[in-house]
């Protein structure tokens, strides 16, 4: 079975290599610069060849005459390597960053990630986190953080704007959120539980998230102040926790700066 990302010291190459094709595409039409760029890359995959054995199918493509076309074919490997987490992604997110925070920024809401097993999954959450301005992830039981490789590389740099804590336990965390005052609700698909289009929203708040496969345990949903779900209308009942979790981070700060609008009104 194919893992879910590489490990960060056997991405690099591939994501080095991108780079560079990147580069050259941009500059193809520069002979000069062509000529160097070719030059440049068959020299970097030969070294790493021993490394990547890989990388060493790719070198027989990389000589002076080549075209475009082999351009484009030396980038579908590296491409289908990184799981389609283009460099030029990352460059689009820094570019976007601006200085000035934009008005209602952060939103008073917490998510709590029970379990979760993909550390693709975490990157996407902090993504998701960062987009709506979540105030703070918590990140429970084997949940991986930050620190794995794959979930760093699906959260290109979120994770250095999203404030993150970690708890051995679930309840640990529903607990601890509850003692500063803060209610806690569970997404789960609880027959009766009102729908997140039918959620009366009160800030600050915490979401609690179970996995896909097994959601939240019965405790954790005792525990927890109320319960939302999400209508399904398919065989399969189920949505993938970070699908999920936009839903409802959408919903809540539509309604949150709806609050907002509301106060500045009166």
């Amino acid at each position: 079975m194919k893992q879910e990302g590489l490990p960060c010291d056997l991405e690099k190459p591939w994501r080095d290599t991108y780079k560079r094709l990147v580069a050259l595409d941009r500059d193809w039409e520069k002979e000069r610069f062509r000529k160097a760029a070719i030059a440049d890359l068959h020299r970097f995959l030969t070294e790493r060849c021993a490394q990547i054995p890989h990388l060493g199918d790719l070198v027989r493509l990389v000589r002076e005459s080549m075209t475009r076309q082999d351009l484009f074919a030396l980038m579908v490997p590296c491409e289908r390597e990184l799981k389609r987490v283009k460099i030029t992604d990352v460059e689009i997110l820094s570019t976007d960053l601006s200085e000035a925070m934009p008005q209602f920024s952060q939103l008073p809401l917490t998510v709590i990630a029970d379990n979760f097993r993909s550390a693709i999954n975490v990157g996407t959450l902090f993504r998701v986190s960062d987009c709506f301005g979540i105030q703070e992830a918590m990140l429970c039981g084997y949940t991986p953080d930050p620190s794995d490789g794959r979930a760093k590389a699906a959260a290109l740099g979120a994770e250095n704007w999203v404030k993150w804590s970690r708890f051995p336990r679930t309840l640990d965390a529903v607990r601890a959120v509850q003692a500063q005052g803060i209610p806690v609700i569970a997404l789960e698909t609880v027959a009766g539980a009102p729908t997140l289009e039918a959620w009366q929203w009160q800030f600050p708040c915490a979401v609690a998230l179970g996995s896909e496969r097994f959601g939240l345990d019965a405790d954790v949903v005792q525990a927890c102040d109320g319960v939302m779900r999400i209508p399904m209308y398919g065989r399969k009942n189920s949505l993938n926790v970070v699908m999920a979790f936009t839903l409802v981070a959408h919903a809540a700060r539509q309604a949150f700066q709806q609050q907002l609008l509301n106060q500045m009104g009166k």
